[in-house]
């Protein structure tokens, strides 16, 4: 269990890290590029990371997962890592060839140079190589590394970037630092399995077989990484300025939870080996432990919106200080999803129950905000959010009780 501890501990710091820098990279990009530039900054970087989730697929689930229960079995965990890769790489020639194609139909005019930095940034995140250690429990030095790696990207933004012409060599910086991280990575794997080995056939078998955990895992990103995106076709993309810093506050804070739940997975994959039940009552004492939580941070954020906007932003974003105020409803209910999913439908072997819900919800977010904002502009955007995730807490809740009253009967 200390072993756990470290990890999940590991993985809660880096998580923090993942939202803390975007947070502080708001005052420094929006003050020095404005409005319109920081906006187009955005929409490119909530492009790249949307796609990154195509070609992640959930594997931090399902491949993490396979390599806990391979641990010790060096040939096995090759095969599963060159199994993955291969995965992800047809993934991503998917993703390239719909995206050039999206590009020649709609005229979608695009600087080269600024669509390399953006195509390299959706590589880098999406050729992560972090569930593998994850699935060996060995993350210690990836993720420090990332770490700092990390806060020195966001120093050489605070000194080389300060006037809106330096959009496109803030998209470069950053897009660099995150592909150094994921070379990194695949020296740190090279070292521990060798050489990777393409494999066509067990990477459409990794498809095939993650699809779920892809489901649950875009889903589960969907609902909030598009947001940017939507804002940029609904309302503009001087809106996303405004609505992107409220949405990173509220990413940060619901994503906190994520890695206590997901650094517990691997352990938990092994001990069901042994034994399928659950213990309900621990789950439930769970997921309502966490909405009491998201509860208390709400609270919180609510009251201290205005100083957090007038901070990261300063003049000029004012209405950002309204949405984050409507944003923050959805914290407890976010938190209270995420648990129930990875206590109760996961480890009971519900994914598909859970991936079905997901995407019924996660389509219903976007056009409920798509909708809501033709009669409120920004804030009818976040209204829908909120109140889809809320609809979606009653969903999950009804099914878990359903659940419960099977595993009683059967026992």
């Amino acid at each position: 269990m200390i072993l756990q501890f470290k990890n999940v501990s590991l993985l809660f710091v880096a998580q923090l890290v993942s939202y803390l820098i975007p947070i502080l990279e708001v005052p420094i990009l929006a003050r020095a590029l404005g409005v319109d530039e920081y906006g187009h900054i955005l929409l490119i970087q909530t492009t790249a990371l949307l796609c990154s989730l195509v070609v992640e697929y959930g594997y931090s689930l399902s491949g993490s997962r396979q390599v806990a229960l391979s641990a010790g079995e060096r040939p096995l965990l090759s095969k599963i890592y060159n199994e993955v890769m291969s995965a992800k790489i047809v993934l991503t020639l998917a993703v390239v060839i719909v995206s050039l194609f999206v590009f020649y139909i709609f005229k979608i005019d695009v600087n080269p140079l600024t669509a390399i930095w953006g195509y390299l940034y959706f590589f880098a995140f999406g050729f992560s190589t972090i569930w593998l250690f994850q699935g060996l429990e060995r993350i210690t030095f990836p993720v420090v590394f990332e770490v700092c790696l990390r806060f020195v990207g966001l120093l050489v933004l605070y000194l080389f970037i300060s006037q809106p012409e330096d959009a496109s060599k803030a998209l470069m910086i950053m897009s660099s630092f995150a592909l150094l991280n994921t070379v990194v990575g695949f020296y740190l794997v090279y070292r521990v399995l060798g050489r990777f080995s393409f494999s066509l056939k067990g990477g459409v078998t990794q498809i095939k077989n993650g699809f779920h955990s892809f489901l649950y895992k875009s889903s589960n990103n969907i609902m909030m990484s598009a947001g940017p995106a939507l804002v940029g076709v609904m309302c503009g993309q001087a809106a996303v300025a405004k609505f992107a810093p409220a949405e990173k506050i509220i990413k940060a804070s619901v994503g906190l939870v994520g890695p206590v739940l997901i650094g517990i997975y691997p352990y938990l994959s092994r001990k069901l080996l042994k034994s399928t039940s659950i213990n309900l009552k621990l789950s439930s004492f769970i997921v309502g432990g966490l909405f009491l939580a998201g509860v208390l941070g709400a609270g919180v954020i609510f009251a201290l919106g205005e100083f957090l906007i007038s901070i990261m932003l300063g003049p000029g974003f004012e209405e950002a200080i309204v949405i984050l105020r409507i944003f923050v409803f959805i914290i407890p209910f976010r938190m209270m999803n995420q648990a129930i999913g990875l206590t109760i439908f996961m480890p009971l072997g519900k994914d598909r129950i859970l991936s079905f819900l997901l995407i019924i919800f996660s389509t219903l977010s976007l056009i409920l905000a798509a909708v809501l904002s033709y009669a409120f502009q920004l804030k009818g955007i976040v209204y829908g959010f909120v109140l889809s995730e809320i609809v979606f807490s009653v969903a999950l809740i009804l099914c878990s009780m359903k659940i419960k009253q099977v595993e009683n009967s059967v026992c």
